[in-house]
């Protein structure tokens, strides 16, 4: 082999290996807990723990994520966290949310949850992850059975 095929091996030998270095994995977000404030006229304040992992040996900063809330097979609606997360290599964070429960749209679904002690939680949504100088959306879903817990 001469000096410039080595040469150029050994570039895309370093190419290839700073390509898998900067591959960012997608944060994954269980959900912990669901956890039900007082009734009011229209509806019901929802209070949803997340646990949220960092898959990547590097740190990472969550700007904020979004999501939707289904339990019990319905959907519930939309959610937000709108605080930064920062999270170290391959640590977790518990992130508490509140999310609104709008009785008028929603009276069949809301009842279920409210007579419910267990409930078949899915969420599904978009990270907001900070990359150099801008943002990076990445997707995330995931189901877990939770206790519901009555302030």
């Amino acid at each position: 082999m001469n000096a410039r095929t080595l040469r150029r091996a050994t570039l895309a030998l370093v190419a290839v290996a700073a390509v898998g270095c900067a591959t960012l994995r997608t944060p994954s977000l269980q959900v912990e807990s669901l956890k039900m404030d007082k009734l009011r006229v229209t509806g019901a304040g929802l209070d949803v723990g997340f646990r949220v992992q960092n898959p990547n040996p590097e740190a990472l900063l969550i700007e904020r994520f979004e999501y939707e809330l289904e339990v019990n097979g319905r959907t519930l609606g939309r959610g937000f966290h709108a605080d930064a997360v920062p999270l170290d290599g391959f640590r977790d964070a518990r992130v508490d949310t509140r999310f609104a429960l709008n009785f008028l749209s929603l009276p069949g679904a809301v009842k279920e949850v409210l007579e419910s002690d267990r409930a078949k939680v899915r969420v599904k949504g978009n990270f907001y992850v900070r990359r150099g100088d801008g943002l990076k959306k990445l997707g995330f879903k995931s189901g877990a059975e939770v206790d519901l817990g009555k302030k």
